[in-house]
């Protein structure tokens, strides 16, 4: 009876035992099982479902290395960063040769720029491993990201001819090749790589990526060369249709087909596509910029108007994009519209930041928006009373007077600087010689000017393929704005601007950015619309360069009666507020180019009336030459001196026999070097 007993308890626990020994050998299955499901995962590039997976196999199994490199891979491709790094250390506190690790690690290590951590991790090995191609792939990332490309280049050449060009240092090589911008060689690099891994869809992405900027510059070739990049585009797509380098590319390539034969269904499928990518990559702010942009040239104001807004949430101190935000708001939302209404309270609030630094001249640039963007708002309205009282804006000063006076009739406050400002007005010159006109409601300035003329062209990009769409065509508008604030330069707008530029885009025109680029055999476009007028003489033109935050711009000024550039520079400037600082600079530096002059316009018994004033940078001894079809007669002197205009009493006897209306008058050179010294 014992014996028996002791027999069903063995055979009990040795069922117990198989028991727990099959459930042991389910629970590996099940964890190798949700490795090898969230590698397929991974593979289709759903890294938030492959993620999960990971995480599952390694609640049954902690210590699973592959689990935890799917997690960090899968971590690394969603941004997160720490918690990939957490997990690639983890794999290397057991294994400090697991080659993986060291390379995913490195790659965290290349975003912050920790060249010193990287070559700790993988000098070791390489030692130990010189032809590990995934190593030597790292440390030509590590020297690529240095700048030390030529060195890269070496590396991985005569390690792939080593070991006879094996399909990863070929494809390395192309991408090396392709930031020294060597577009010849990265495109056989990758050709080449494609036919060693035709089932590969981001060879064949590159490869239109390497077309489209080895064309850039060369519209023509670009438009050519369409073609070969769509089936490029289309074998990786056919082989990933979730690809997002191909989708992205394919937003380009329609950009570029659509301005090229006008058909506006093209550019429309380009804005589903960005669309698609800007919803599965809500960080990046490029897909959010360039959606807004098509967005607002296909009329999809909602899209555009949620799309600025979340770019700038993502990056604020992205001058040009506000610009653009801004043009838009302006041009197509109510001023009581969130956008409109936000980009408004930033340039308000960035103007009292600056008004009292060393870039207080550059912070008007920020009054004046915000008065664009909200007129309304009072406390603008304020500023805007101080700035036009302070800089002499008599008639600006005036009818914002008469606005406020109509909106609060009963302020004693403002009747008397009203009154005060009418009677100064009464008592120019301008108001004398009958070039101010007082309205009950309204002051109207009926002079023409005779400043020097300009016409600004787009800028053109250093770089193919620009960050902002339209970054030429805003670095331009932005110029021509600060340029309109100032009364000695007249600028080229309006319906004559819209009637050159379609002239332009018929001789030259660039089918991404939509620029037009400066050349001088078109030139002759700008006078389209003047018959018997002046010409248009002065052309500003140039080149810029925006990348890591900075705006680098090479500006010339072309004369077109000496036909040449008269004056070339560059200037530069990162961070909040480079677009005014920049364009303050450069308009200053125009406007000290230009010569002061303007025409007689009345003659009068013992005096002439010219269009030169305080405005043109005049003072009161200032000495003024009278010339005709560019010959000079005799000089003259001020004898009073108003806002824009003044009267001179020329130096010689008998000049009311040689001076006539429209004579031209300029400061003299001697005026311009007393003013120059001091």
């Amino acid at each position: 009876m014992f014996r028996n007993l002791v027999n069903f308890f063995y055979r009990f626990l040795i069922s117990i035992g198989i028991f727990v020994f099959a459930s042991l050998l389910n629970a590996e299955s099940t964890t190798l099982e949700d490795i090898a499901e969230g590698k397929k995962f991974q593979s289709e590039h759903n890294c938030r479902k492959a993620i999960q997976l990971y995480q599952t196999a390694l609640q049954k199994n902690r210590n699973s290395i592959d689990a935890k490199l799917g997690v960090a891979d899968c971590s690394f491709q969603l941004g997160a960063y720490r918690e990939s790094k957490k997990f690639y250390l983890e794999i290397l506190d057991r294994d400090t040769k697991h080659i993986p690790a060291v390379t995913g690690l490195s790659e965290i290590y290349l975003i912050d720029s920790d060249f010193s951590a990287i070559s700790k991790l993988i000098d070791p090995l390489l030692v130990e491993y010189p032809n590990n191609t995934a190593l030597r792939i790292t440390e030509a990332k590590s020297l690529q990201k240095q700048g030390k490309l030529d060195s890269a280049i070496y590396k991985i050449n005569t390690l792939s001819k080593r070991l006879e060009d094996p399909s990863d240092l070929v494809r390395m090589l192309a991408e090396l090749y392709f930031t020294k911008q060597n577009f010849s060689d990265s495109y056989n690099a990758i050709d080449n790589y494609s036919k060693k891994e035709p089932n590969d869809p981001d060879g064949f992405a590159f490869k239109a990526k390497v077309l489209l900027y080895q064309n850039y510059f060369h519209p023509n070739q670009l438009k050519a060369i369409l073609p070969a990049v769509e089936d490029s585009l289309q074998n990786s797509l056919n082989l990933d249709p979730k690809g997002e380098e191909a989708r992205f590319y394919s937003v380009y390539h329609d950009i570029i087909l659509s301005n090229l034969s006008g058909d506006k269904d093209i550019k429309k499928r380009a804005f589903r596509t960005i669309y698609e990518l800007a919803r599965e990559f809500p960080e990046n702010q490029l897909y959010h910029s360039i959606e807004a942009n098509l967005a607002w040239e296909l009329g999809e104001t909602k899209f555009a108007t949620y799309h600025y807004r979340r770019a700038l949430q993502l990056d604020d101190l992205d001058e040009i994009l506000r610009f653009e935000a801004e043009e838009y708001s302006i041009s197509q939302e109510k001023e009581e519209s969130k956008l409109r209404r936000e980009l408004g309270d930033y340039r308000r609030d960035r103007f009292y930041s600056e008004k009292h630094s060393l870039y207080h001249k550059s912070s008007l640039f920020h009054l004046k928006r915000a008065k664009d963007l909200s007129p309304q708002t009072p406390i603008i309205r304020k500023e805007l009373l101080e700035f036009y009282n302070l800089t002499g804006e008599s008639v600006k000063y005036t009818n914002l007077l008469l606005r406020l006076r109509e909106e609060d009739p009963n302020s004693f406050k403002l009747q008397n600087k009203l009154e005060f400002s009418i009677k100064n007005l009464k008592d120019s010159i301008e108001f004398r010689e009958g070039y101010l006109q007082i309205d009950p409601n309204s002051i109207q300035d009926n002079l023409v000017r005779f400043s020097p003329e300009v016409y600004v062209f787009d800028m053109e990009s250093t770089l193919p393929f620009p960050y902002h769409l339209q970054a030429g065509r805003l670095l331009s508008e932005a110029l021509r704005y600060n340029l309109k604030q100032m009364q000695m330069v007249r600028v080229v707008d309006g319906d004559e601007l819209k009637h050159i530029r379609g002239l332009l885009k018929e001789m030259s025109y660039h089918p991404f950015s939509q620029t037009l680029p400066f050349s001088i055999d078109n030139l002759h476009l700008l006078d389209a619309k003047r018959k018997n007028a002046a010409k248009i003489r002065y052309i500003v033109h140039g080149r810029y360069k925006i990348k890591d935050g900075d705006i680098r711009l090479d500006v010339s000024v072309y004369d077109r009666n000496s036909l040449r550039d008269v004056a070339t520079w560059s200037t530069n400037q990162r961070g909040r507020d480079s677009l005014p600082t920049i364009i303050h600079r450069i308009g200053e530096r125009i406007k000290d180019l230009l010569p002061k002059e303007g025409k007689i316009l009345k003659v009068k018994k013992d005096e002439v009336i010219v269009s030169l004033g305080k405005d043109d940078g005049l003072k009161k001894d200032s000495k003024l030459e009278f010339q005709r079809k560019g010959n000079t007669l005799f000089q003259g002197e001020i004898t009073e001196l108003g806002k824009s205009i003044s009267s001179v009493k020329p130096s010689v006897r008998g000049w009311e026999k040689e001076l006539a209306t429209g004579d031209d008058v300029i400061l003299s050179r001697d005026s311009n070097k007393e003013k120059k010294d001091k």
